[in-house]
């Protein structure tokens, strides 16, 4: 499955085959940017898809897997490690 690089007006970053409804396309830069300053964001993993998300909550369904409440929080080492950067 391919995984790509969604960001939201808010700063949300997502990381997988689908989206969030109103994230677009973005690039690795753009998650950059986004960890300079994450304030309140937190990183989530779907324990289904391993779909990553950073923002202040998860979307629930999952836009990958549909799965509801798949998400746990994970630290930024390991979303780095997911995402490669």
């Amino acid at each position: 499955m391919n995984k790509t690089i969604f960001k939201g007006s808010a700063g949300g970053i997502h990381f997988g085959a689908g989206c969030p409804k109103g994230f677009v396309p973005a690039t690795k830069a753009d998650v950059e940017n986004s960890l300079k300053n994450p304030g309140k964001m937190k990183f989530w993993r779907c324990n289904v898809c391993n779909d990553i998300h950073i923002g202040t909550g998860f979307p629930s369904p999952c836009p990958t897997c549909e799965h509801v409440n798949s998400y746990v929080e994970i630290n930024e080492k390991e979303f780095r490690k997911i995402i490669g950067l």
